[in-house]
């Protein structure tokens, strides 16, 4: 079902509808500040495997996911105060940060860590302040093609099922990606991925030397 939306503002109708189809394990196309995702219910298996096949996507390359707040990022993660730091620098915004996981998350979604991000798109803000749940957060585009800024481009490339939901606000403006930062590597953290936010500014915030700046930005190293 695609719902053409116009507004900044869900009605509290089509918020309570997309809850209940993402508690029934149903499926969201939604917008993002970045891109068109693609997500469901973080703690619904197959839900989560649903979307592996659409995207084409093997398992053993996990996914984010979107969180309302900090608070719910202490229920699925275990916080640190350097992720914390950069999560009230930067969030609501495009950084991506991974950090070890918490036995709630399913291992079909990431086997040893979580990424999150909070998301600064008012629509996504709505729907978590509605469905108190973690959203599965990953570009709504098949394996290897280009992420999309419109929903024509969603239905280019992948299946989309008459009981999906597809959130269509029109194109989206072009912008870099989420930056990627993850905890877990060594010597943490290691920039995965510069996008919207520097690199500079991410260890400029966690207050890292300038000279040891080189050793944490592995997306050079490729």
């Amino acid at each position: 079902m695609r719902i053409n939306v116009k507004t900044k503002k869900l009605s509290k109708k089509l918020l309570l509808q997309i809850k209940e189809h993402l508690e029934k394990g149903g499926l969201l196309f939604y917008p993002t500040e970045t891109v068109y995702g693609l997500g469901c219910d973080a703690f619904n298996r197959e839900a989560i495997n649903k979307i592996y096949r659409r995207k084409n996507r093997p398992q053993d390359q996990p996914m984010a996911v979107i969180v309302r707040d900090l608070a719910q990022v202490q229920e699925i993660a275990e916080l640190n105060p350097l992720a914390e730091k950069l999560s009230k620098r930067f969030h609501p915004g495009p950084i991506v940060i991974a950090l070890p996981k918490k036995k709630v998350i399913p291992d079909i979604l990431n086997r040893k860590a979580i990424a999150f991000r909070i998301s600064s798109h008012p629509l996504v803000q709505q729907i978590l302040g509605e469905f108190q749940r973690p959203l599965v957060s990953t570009s709504a585009n098949r394996t290897g093609m280009s992420s999309p800024l419109s929903v024509g481009e969603i239905l280019s490339q992948i299946t989309v099922d008459e009981k999906d939901i597809i959130l269509d606000v029109g194109k989206l403006p072009q912008r870099k990606p989420s930056t990627l930062v993850d905890f877990q590597l060594q010597p943490s953290p290691q920039i995965i991925r510069e996008g919207e936010i520097s690199a500079k500014a991410v260890l400029a915030t966690l207050e890292i030397p300038s000279k040891h700046w080189a050793e944490h930005m592995q997306f050079l190293k490729r």
